[in-house]
């Protein structure tokens, strides 16, 4: 079974079985592959991200770049071949799965922090805030842009802040638990 890792904190990188994945045709490419991992809770319509990656296209020109961007996605990633596959893929949308073989440093981070008590309670898990903490190699999909698609943009710079938030919540939490150890 090939396993899919995505790094999305700091620089974008994708690795199958732990060698990178290269051969994407373009950056929206790799952009659908980010956002369909990062929002895998629920499916995508096909149109919405068209419109996403291609905003200033007309939609029969936008969902025709779509289709070949699923394409080439689906063969470097190892799709077809993979067990259970990648991406739920529907004639209306599509969906990253999230009962395939893969790992997403972003969502390690925001579970972790959750579970050592985010910013929802006073009370935190120390070694699971430091557990968060030692994920954390830069901002969300550092360096990388669609500078044609806004919309992408804007997700990407939301998912940047959300995480922000999160690892200075994390921070503070960390320098004042160890004020009071006297580390």
């Amino acid at each position: 079974m090939a396993h899919l890792s995505l790094s999305c904190l700091g620089p974008f990188e994708v690795k199958l079985d732990g060698r990178p994945v290269t051969g994407f045709k373009s950056k929206k490419v790799r952009g659908l592959l980010a956002y369909l991992a990062v929002e895998s809770s629920r499916p995508h319509p096909r149109e919405v991200l068209a419109g996403l990656l291609w905003p200033d296209w007309p939609d029969s020109e936008a969902l025709s770049n779509l289709r070949y961007a699923l394409s080439n996605l689906r063969r470097v990633i190892g799709d077809r071949t993979a067990e259970p596959c990648y991406l739920l893929i529907t004639r209306d949308t599509l969906q990253f799965n999230a009962a395939s073989d893969y790992a997403l440093d972003i969502s390690a981070f925001t579970d972790r922090m959750a579970a050592a008590g985010g910013t929802a309670r006073d009370v935190w898990d120390l070694a699971g805030v430091e557990e968060a903490m030692a994920l954390y190699r830069g901002v969300f999909l550092e360096g990388f842009s669609i500078r044609d698609s806004v919309a992408f943009e804007e997700w990407s710079s939301l998912k940047r802040q959300q995480v922000a938030y999160q690892l200075l919540a994390g921070v503070q939490y960390m320098v004042k638990s160890y004020e009071a150890f006297g580390q």
